[in-house]
């Protein structure tokens, strides 16, 4: 019985690129593959396809024979039984790895499927996410704002932007704003004259702070408007104008549902109403009615307000 030869790939490679001075990433360029294909072929832990391998021989210049069992075919007719026996024991290795692959994605499907409704459960009395009562938190709010091209807010308090105002103390919305703004991005801010605010003073700090952040006090001074009405206004609201396309990349699984339930509008505009004491933690949820009112009543305030 014939013997065998020896497949000597990964020696005569490591000794091809020895002796020619190139690089792994140069005959990963020539013959079309990534660079840790080539040292994967060197050490044995993979082997090129045949296409690869005439590849490489052309590259070094040497015949298959020497490439693969280190021997110069003195013939003029190849044998092609022992390319055969490599090309078999190469389809076998991808059989085995692909066999390998499949199992650990049904395993994967197996324990996602056994555990997707403890995931759901967990997800939606999570309470930072509230929306599906009709309701959303304020870490939801935030992200829709983070999406908010040009952002209204009607505010009887100010906490969530300046938390303190006399001891100028960012609230958890001011980086927000801050990166709106250093993106170009508008906001208007309407304030009620009847809550005992001096809103002069507060606005003067807010701006301050904004203008330390963005250290651009032009866009500040552009692109953030802050306005005082006589008019009352008894709880606060929000309107955003969103990046819907955006929002959609980045938080699906809120974008989707706000959608399905009318809360963005066909111009990707979303509104909230703010909770009546500061210690509440959920915004409610405008439908497509009652935002396109509250932006016109807002639009309506803004334009007869004092600029501060």
């Amino acid at each position: 019985m014939k013997e065998e030869p020896e497949i000597k790939i990964e020696e005569k490679l490591s000794e091809l690129l020895a002796v020619s001075g190139k690089s792994y990433s140069e005959v990963a360029n020539e013959i079309g593959v990534s660079t840790s294909s080539i040292a994967q072929y060197r050490k044995g832990q993979s082997r090129p396809s045949l296409d690869n391998l005439v590849a490489l021989s052309n590259v070094f210049d040497v015949s298959l024979d020497y490439l693969v069992f280190g021997e110069q075919n003195e013939e003029e007719n190849l044998d092609v039984d022992p390319i055969v026996r490599y090309m078999d024991q190469s389809l076998q290795d991808m059989q085995v790895r692909t066999a390998q692959h499949t199992s650990l994605v049904a395993r994967v499907g197996r324990y996602i499927s056994e555990n997707l409704d403890d995931e759901i459960e967990k997800y939606l009395s999570d309470p930072s996410r509230q929306y599906h009562a009709g309701v959303i938190s304020d870490v939801e709010t935030l992200s829709l704002e983070e999406h908010s091209r040009k952002t209204k807010l009607a505010l009887r308090n100010f906490d969530y932007n300046l938390a303190k105002s006399e001891a100028e103390t960012p609230g958890q919305f001011f980086m927000t704003v801050v990166d709106n703004l250093s993106r170009d991005r508008k906001y208007q801010y309407l304030f009620p004259n009847d809550v005992g605010v001096d809103w002069e003073a507060t606005v003067h700090e807010f701006k301050g702070l904004l203008n330390e952040h963005t250290g651009n006090s032009v866009i500040v001074r552009s692109n953030c408007e802050f306005r005082v009405t006589d008019d009352p206004i008894v709880v606060g609201f929000g309107l955003y104008d969103l990046d819907v396309e955006q929002f959609r990349d980045e938080n699906k699984i809120l974008y989707e549902f706000l959608s399905e339930h009318d809360h963005i509008d066909i111009s990707g505009r979303f509104g909230y109403v703010a909770p009546p004491s500061i210690n509440g933690r959920a915004d409610a949820l405008m439908d497509d009615k009652y935002l396109s009112t509250a932006n016109r009543w807002f639009d309506d305030l803004w334009e007869n307000a004092d600029p501060i």
